[in-house]
């Protein structure tokens, strides 16, 4: 799919702006503090209906104002429209798709495809558990927008009996809650390591040419509080009720997918700790590659690619092999305030800033 036209409307720092964009993309070259991410992040925006940033609405205002509208006018793949808007003012966000109010903002996860890269992704090494929850959580739901509401139901109950268990409750009572919740584990579970399988199987097979760095990454799925889930319902039942007391103490759930990691390992030696910032990196841009590979493969949408300054810190030769994967098989937009990327993509038609504010 490519993004055609994008209208904002007290945007960040655009007050009124419309940009006519090319369908193999864009580069957006200007200093820093004059939107290029604010722009990004808009589209972005179009794809997941929140900050990439994962920023309040309300911060996503121009100064001075209490609303921002964002509308992108698509292609699909097999070149029929679609129209993306979203308003929020208020605390209340309205989502049209083709002009139709929609209630469930996960239905643009459908058809709306974005990849976002940007330096923090090294977050996803480097960072907390949560980010790395929050990467793997969102890139499923591109491939599979039904686990959307099942990890929000599974969330749900994992907050009412945290509530349970600060409070005197009965027997029965915490057995029912249990119960829903070891019912939502499962397939939350089964989800993540269908994703993770696949892009093991990616990084094993497809990606290893592009640096020799990193020839021998895999990702390995960390579960927390205890050494490993049981295969049925009945023995994660007998767990909790062993981990009670605990619970109880701490008021809050001690095991659960809310809590499990990702641990990214090169030649099985933990790559926070032994890897270099070159391959932490390179590596981190290799996943989203994994990403747009598999959106594409299992949804046939091709994912906009957007790239927020992340080849600053990369060599020419990495530079140049990123792109001959790519080759331009997707719409890519790429971000910088430097003069010199433009020798490495010239082939990307160059977007003003400046010129689109209306």
């Amino acid at each position: 799919m490519i993004l055609k036209q994008l209208f904002l409307v007290h945007f960040r720092n655009y007050e009124n702006a419309r940009f006519d964009l090319h369908p193999a993309g864009n580069l957006i070259i200007a200093p820093n503090g004059y939107g290029k991410t604010n722009l990004l992040e808009a589209i972005a925006y179009c794809g997941i209906g929140k900050s990439v940033h994962f920023h309040r609405d309300e911060y996503l205002c121009e100064q001075g104002y209490d609303f921002f509208s964002i509308r992108g006018l698509f292609q699909t793949d097999n070149e029929l429209g679609l129209e993306i808007q979203i308003s929020w003012q208020k605390g209340k966000k309205l989502l049209k798709i083709n002009g139709n109010p929609v209630r469930q903002l996960s239905r643009i996860y459908e058809g709306v495809k974005v990849i976002y890269s940007a330096p923090e992704d090294m977050n996803l090494i480097d960072g907390s558990p949560r980010f790395r929850r929050q990467y793997f959580d969102l890139a499923l739901s591109q491939i599979y927008p039904e686990y959307i509401s099942l990890l929000r139901n599974y969330l749900h109950i994992v907050e009412q009996r945290n509530n349970l268990l600060k409070k005197e409750y009965t027997y029965a009572e915490k057995h029912s809650w249990d119960l829903h919740f070891c019912e939502f584990l499962f397939p939350v579970l089964q989800y993540r390591q269908k994703y993770l399988n696949l892009v093991n199987q990616a990084l094993k097979e497809q990606y290893p040419h592009i640096s020799e760095q990193v020839k021998d990454i895999s990702i390995q799925y960390k579960v927390n509080g205890i050494e490993d889930y049981p295969n049925s319902i009945d023995k994660l039942i007998r767990i909790l009720e062993e981990l009670e007391k605990r619970e109880k103490n701490y008021q809050r759930t001690l095991v659960g997918p809310h809590l499990d990691d990702y641990e990214f390992l090169l030649n099985q030696n933990n790559l926070k700790s032994y890897g270099s910032q070159g391959q932490k990196r390179i590596t981190v841009i290799i996943l989203k590659l994994i990403q747009a590979s598999l959106i594409e493969n299992l949804t046939s949408i091709k994912p906009i690619m957007l790239f927020d300054d992340v080849f600053a810190e990369l060599d020419q030769l990495h530079t140049h092999r990123i792109k001959e994967f790519l080759d331009f098989h997707y719409q890519i937009f790429i971000a910088s305030p430097n003069e010199q990327i433009t020798s490495e993509w010239n082939e990307l038609t160059r977007l003003s800033l400046a010129e689109n504010k209306q």
